[in-house]
């Protein structure tokens, strides 16, 4: 929000033009609210109710005048940037990197651990805050992600980034909005069918003969808005057994009308990827194909004060990992997950400030040759002739969930908290709180703290997995952690800065750990987790009209750090995860919009692992441990715009530095690649 207001008294803000910052609702506290566009304020009423609790419960806008999107429903904005961490990535920062995996856009954020074990995110783990890749929730469009077989598969999703109008990452707990599986943070990925006929087109080539295409359609018909969006990407791959190839086909189609509002999404993913050293470098043929199937449908009241809301949806994946590509029957698992969920609740607003009352029925079942329990019923695997699911499992999960949010003149609260129960022992039912609250110290300046408790269920490969090197606990519990941080946020029009600090004390911590030779999953007695994050960013155009131009081609520059260390029970654990978290990392980002429609975006980072990893000279060798290496990468991408067309170079690890993330997986080199985009 634009405003020329004087600082000192309590005037009427007037705007006219919307930001793309979410926090810029931070400018209305304590102030009289002129908007200068009648549509613009018919909008917003449609939204929410007048009401001084409803101004900070979201921020209400994020882009420009010419595509507004307002905020309602809860799914559509994870939390309140004013309570908590919360990163709102806009459609500008993602399409500097539209032609990198979603992955790696949240890499480039403090506190946000990304390892992978293939090129350009063929399977990427997301850790926050220090958490193991199962503890971190992925949304797609307020829809839960989660596979109950593996975490891996966190990202397996039927687009791509180009095609994704938002992310938002959050930092630590949300499990009294989203439930068991957003342990340690979250992340959701939004995208917006537009109002407007518009097709947009994406291809790229470059190195190791890789090549990715995207096609993406907005197509509004009546009262309703579709995108379809189409996608693929493959490569040869970095080195031997590292080829992938990748499609996704992705529908999102809105209704709206005086009474009603609903979201239907369709989607389909492939993928098939030569897994080289992927889970031991002993067997460096491994092999693994991938299939994703998504339908959903949200539906929820236009009523501003009483809003009821329920969703639907239902995810299959498919999984087939072989230990030898060239012959698949010497070793080979076949899974097949299935996830049907249904939820309803109710949204209600008025002076006590806002409620949200939500219960939910999800059922997790699995299929393998490998996971769950022995069945005397086979399943014939879909595709194969004489090849049979012999195992079995499933879990119902009930949850309810109820928060409130509230505004005591410049104090916001909110509190809530998660009634869980299962089918299955041993997890039974729990209560898990949580609270978070934000005082505004000044009219710039924001200091918030929150405590929230949070649970996992082990997933199926925790329980049951048996490989040549790796073992399952059917025994295990589930783990369990209360979370407290605390911070300030300053904000400026030009300034951005904040500042936070945390700690998680961990109970009965998943790990798969090495012992007598294999990795076993154990629950660790106690694992602590504490660290912080700080990040200043400046927008020079902002700062003066009369500003130098040599500065105001600056269109950004941003530099953060973040910290994090575990405190465990014992130090004699080699870990295969959990305790092998990202201890420094260290963000520059630049980003130039230069004459003639030349611009740039330039990310250098440093970081630094905790822990170890186990070392295979050769893939027969005795391994030995070996402590993680610290590296920098830089990644450059830049173009020019050229009316519809825009064409750019990208360039990823551009030191061609070598590292791991996971293991002994050794990650690529210098990438070089060159691209189009139309519109």
């Amino acid at each position: 929000m634009n405003s020329r207001t004087k600082q000192t008294t309590p005037e009427p803000l007037v705007f006219r033009r919307w930001s793309n910052r979410g926090h810029a609702i931070l400018r209305t506290f304590h102030r009289v609210v002129r908007i200068a566009t009648l549509s613009m304020a018919y909008n917003l009423l449609q939204v929410q109710p007048v009401l001084s609790q409803a101004d900070t419960l979201a921020p209400a806008m994020f882009y420009d005048l010419e595509e507004v999107e307002t905020v309602g429903e809860q799914e559509t904005v994870i939390y309140s940037p004013l309570l908590r961490q919360l990163h709102l990535i806009g459609r500008e920062q993602i399409g500097a990197v539209s032609a990198r995996p979603v992955a790696a856009l949240l890499g480039y954020y403090p506190g946000v651990d990304i390892r992978s074990r293939g090129a350009n995110g063929i399977q990427s783990d997301i850790s926050i805050q220090g958490g193991s890749f199962d503890q971190s929730l992925v949304l797609l469009n307020g829809i839960d992600m989660s596979d109950p077989q593996t975490g891996h598969f966190s990202l397996d999703l039927p687009l791509q980034l180009s095609q994704v109008d938002r992310v938002e990452i959050l930092k630590g707990p949300s499990s009294k909005k989203y439930g068991l599986n957003a342990y340690s943070g979250a992340v959701h990925l939004v995208t917006r069918p537009g109002d407007s006929p518009d097709i947009t087109g994406e291809a790229s080539a470059g190195q190791f003969n890789t090549r990715n295409a995207t096609v993406t359609l907005h197509l509004p018909a009546g009262k309703t808005r579709n995108l379809l969006a189409a996608s693929y990407a493959g490569s040869d791959g970095y080195r031997e057994n590292t080829d992938y190839r990748n499609a996704g086909l992705f529908l999102h189609s809105t209704y709206e009308n005086d009474r009603l509002n609903s979201d239907l999404m369709l989607g389909w993913n492939r993928k098939a990827f030569g897994a080289n050293s992927f889970y031991t470098p002993r067997f460096p043929e491994q092999y693994e194909e991938t299939g994703t199937w998504l339908a959903a449908l949200k539906v929820e009241t236009a009523n501003p004060s009483f809003r009821l809301f329920g969703h639907t949806y239902w995810r299959r994946h498919l999984d087939h990992f072989m230990l030898f590509r060239s012959d698949p029957a010497l070793y080979e698992n076949h899974h097949r997950t299935d996830v049907t969920g249904i939820a309803a609740g109710a949204k209600i607003s008025g002076k006590p400030g806002l409620s949200t009352f939500k219960a939910e029925l999800r059922n997790e079942l699995i299929h393998s040759t490998n996971l769950g329990e022995a069945t005397g019923n086979p399943v014939r695997i879909g595709g194969e002739e004489d090849l049979y699911y012999d195992r079995f499992k499933s879990r119902s999960l009930i949850s309810l969930t109820a928060d409130h949010h509230i505004q005591l003149n410049r104090l916001y609260l909110s509190a809530g908290l998660l009634l869980h129960a299962m089918t299955t022992k041993p997890a039974g039912a729990g209560i898990y709180p949580g609270a978070d609250l934000s005082y505004l110290l000044h009219e710039k300046l924001r200091a918030f703290a929150s405590v929230n408790r949070s649970m996992r269920l082990p997933t199926y490969t925790d329980l049951y997995y048996e490989g040549p090197q790796n073992r399952g606990n059917p025994g295990l519990l589930p783990e369990k952690a209360t979370t407290v941080e605390s911070g300030l946020k300053y904000e400026t029009d030009w300034l951005r800065a904040d500042m936070a600090l945390f700690f998680r004390r961990g109970e009965e911590t998943i790990d798969w750990i090495w012992t007598d030779s294999i990795w076993q999953t154990r629950n660790l007695t106690e694992l602590n987790t504490y660290g912080g994050e700080t990040s200043v960013q400046i927008t020079p155009a902002s700062i003066s009209p009369s500003i130098a131009p040599a500065f105001r081609a600056i269109s950004h520059l941003r530099v953060a750090y973040s910290y994090t260390e575990l405190s465990k029970a014992g130090d004699t654990h080699i870990s295969n995860y959990a305790l092998d978290n990202l201890k420094h990392k260290l963000i520059f980002d630049l980003g130039l919009q230069l004459p003639a429609g030349l611009y740039l975006d330039g990310k250098v980072m440093w970081h630094d692992r905790n822990g170890s990893y186990l070392h295979y000279e050769t893939a027969q060798s005795v391994p030995f441990e070996t402590p993680y290496e610290p590296y920098w990468l830089v990644d450059i991408h830049a173009g020019i715009v050229l009316n519809r067309i825009t064409l750019f170079l990208q360039a990823t690890n551009l030191l061609n530095s070598s590292y791991r993330d996971i293991g002994s997986v050794v990650m690529p080199g210098r990438w070089l690649m060159a691209g189009i985009k139309y519109r």
